[in-house]
């Protein structure tokens, strides 16, 4: 069963492309993130509420710096911060292994079947996500791959997806994304993109929840909305 139907929003009866994020979507990172951003903050004598780190979500370093020094003053020691809770956090991650959500391998197996083409868009430095797809073993499913590093401006701003858009030379209305953040919904529907949210720690509020085209508990739940997303695809296909 669907969590949320949004019956206001229409869906192009021809999409071609799924769009994914990558933390919190695809992988459980979002815990390993907030501890880590929490203990580098302590050991240089700053605290993160889990408030405080929930205005993270969805968005890439040059927006956290802007939060941190605007709670914090100009002075803030951002880049020291951040390359600790990097180090710490990969420690962790490589020690401890970063589980894969549920219903990820289906959906990217089924979609590739179906000959959907598959992008993916993320904050995260390029490095680190080529490591964590390879080490998931799901790296040859994406087309391409646009990082922050790719971008002027990060989520809320629309430049990622469009610029997915742009690489896989289909058109924004005939794709869909999958997001977990309300930031990244919001870039999405700037985009005029179809977008389906699968929240993880940040829950969506009323506004974000009408933006969406469904709002789902997992990425299981997908299986539910495949021919009625990509109808049209599947019977070129």
């Amino acid at each position: 069963m669907l969590s949320s139907f949004n019956k206001g929003l229409s869906v192009s009866p021809s999409i071609r492309a799924a769009i994914f994020d990558m933390d919190g979507l695809l992988f459980d990172t979002e815990s390993i993130a907030r501890w880590a951003w929490k203990e580098a903050l302590a050991s240089h004598g700053y605290a993160m509420s889990d408030e405080l780190y929930n205005e993270f979500i969805g968005r890439d370093l040059s927006w956290r710096e802007k939060i941190l020094k605007k709670r914090y003053g100009e002075n803030f020691p951002f880049e020291s911060v951040t390359a600790q809770r990097i180090k710490i956090g990969d420690e962790r991650e490589m020690r401890e292994g970063l589980p894969t959500k549920a219903g990820v391998l289906d959906l990217l197996n089924r979609l590739n079947n179906l000959g959907v083409i598959i992008g993916l868009a993320t904050g995260t430095s390029r490095v680190r996500t080529v490591r964590r797809l390879t080490n998931a073993a799901i790296h040859q499913y994406f087309t391409t791959i646009v990082t922050s590093e790719d971008v002027a401006l990060g989520k809320p701003a629309p430049d990622i997806f469009l610029e997915v858009s742009r690489r896989i030379n289909v058109v924004p209305w005939q794709c869909v994304v999958f997001e977990d953040s309300s930031v990244g919904v919001k870039a999405a529907l700037t985009a005029g993109m179809c977008t389906i949210m699968v929240p993880d720690i940040e829950q969506p509020s009323p506004e974000i929840t009408s933006l969406a085209y469904r709002v789902l508990k997992s990425l299981e739940q997908v299986s539910d909305l495949i021919e009625e997303l990509f109808g049209e695809t599947i019977k070129k296909g």
